[in-house]
């Protein structure tokens, strides 16, 4: 991330949270121990405050290994690190507002060590240590990201402007080659008929190196859209796909904390569905429309929020119902991660980032605002 934050007036939520919370400042910088807090009272807050980086480029992209390890990718080649939530940020690549590199636009770490990015225009770079990175290949401009399963083995979606069938591609060398696996197709029922067709995938999400789920559109008419899912048991070798029926736009982005229980976003963030079954019925979630949005979930499906620069929604339910909060961020927001339940990051423009997290009830820091917790 990025941020600095103007006046946000906002009333405070507070609650009790067995877990032991970080420790915090009072207003003159004294420390002040939760247990000081009245008898009966509430002891610590959730709350987002700003963390941004020093410089003013976009960051477009964020991805935690750990709960204040985090890596961000922006304009300008840039690749950015945090071991300490944020407070400080190391550039690791980029970083000159002045460059005239490439603007990387999306990233996967597998672990702590190994990682890749993407530029806007297909180019994937890797690092094996967590620090060092090197170019490895390029792919199409039109691919929707990387998603790796071993250091060794990876997966590539191709979706060419020109046809609406997603191709899926494999790598079994760290990104370095690519080659076709095979493309995506959906039979379903169209006024009654049987169809069977071509199905444009658009997000993937492995919860190891077997079990993985992806989602995107379908056209089965002219004008006409549905949402398509597929689910994988042996590493993407072969998939099967559906539709979610009644739906009229394409999932955009998938998420699963188990084999079982998982959301989907359908036009970054025009609707979004639940299933506690691994995809074979899905029920739409009742919540504030926030469009164009983005989403994260952490702590097993204890927290999902969907989030953008105007809005934010909290759901600690998986997803079944939401809670509107109003939000006024001083940029547009890219990026939205939840490594756990406690801990959050978003990024965006101008070097923006904010983090959430649980503190004493003291606790207090400049710009920030009250959060929702589970």
């Amino acid at each position: 991330m990025r941020i600095l934050l103007f006046g946000l007036t906002s009333f405070f939520l507070t609650f009790t949270l067995l877990a032991q919370a970080p420790a915090g400042k009072k207003a003159g910088g004294a420390s002040k121990a939760a247990a000081a807090s009245p008898a009966g009272g509430p002891k610590f807050k959730a709350i987002w405050e700003p963390v941004p980086f020093n410089k003013d480029i976009n960051l477009n992209a964020i991805e935690c290994v750990g709960p204040e390890s985090c890596y961000a990718v922006g304009d300008k080649g840039t690749i950015l690190f945090t071991s300490d939530g944020g407070s400080k940020w190391q550039a690791q690549l980029g970083g000159d507002p002045e460059s005239a590199d490439d603007q990387l636009a999306k990233l996967f770490f597998l672990d702590a060590n190994h990682g890749w990015a993407m530029s806007t225009r297909g180019k994937i770079l890797a690092t094996r240590d967590g620090s060092t990175w090197a170019e490895m290949s390029t792919v199409s401009g039109t691919s929707k990201g990387v998603w790796f399963l071993t250091p060794q083995m990876g997966l590539e979606l191709e979706n060419p402007s020109s046809t609406s069938q997603t191709t899926l591609r494999r790598t079994a060398d760290g990104g370095k080659t690519w080659a076709q696996l095979n493309t995506c197709s959906v039979e379903t029922q169209f006024g009654g008929l049987p169809r069977r067709l071509d199905c444009a995938l658009r997000a993937m999400h492995f919860l190891g190196p077997n079990a993985g789920f992806a989602g995107g559109g379908a056209a089965p008419g002219a004008g006409t859209t549905v949402a398509t899912f597929a689910k994988t048991a042996d590493g993407g070798q072969t998939w099967a796909t559906s539709v979610i029926p009644e739906t009229k736009y394409g999932v955009t982005d998938v998420r699963f904390w188990n084999e079982k229980e998982g959301i989907v976003v359908l036009s970054g963030g025009e609707e979004m569905y639940w299933t506690a079954d691994g995809g074979d019925t899905w029920t739409r979630s009742v919540k504030q429309k926030i469009w164009p949005s983005h989403a994260a979930v952490g702590g097993d499906g204890k927290i999902i929020v969907d989030v953008r620069d105007r809005g934010i929604n909290y759901s600690f339910n998986g997803g079944r119902n939401f809670t509107s909060r109003p939000l006024s961020l001083p940029a547009e927001v890219n990026d939205v991660t939840f490594p756990d339940q406690r801990h959050g990051y978003l990024v965006g423009r101008h070097g923006m980032v904010y983090r959430y997290r649980i503190v004493p009830i003291e606790y207090t820091s400049q710009g920030m605002f009250a959060a929702m917790a589970p």
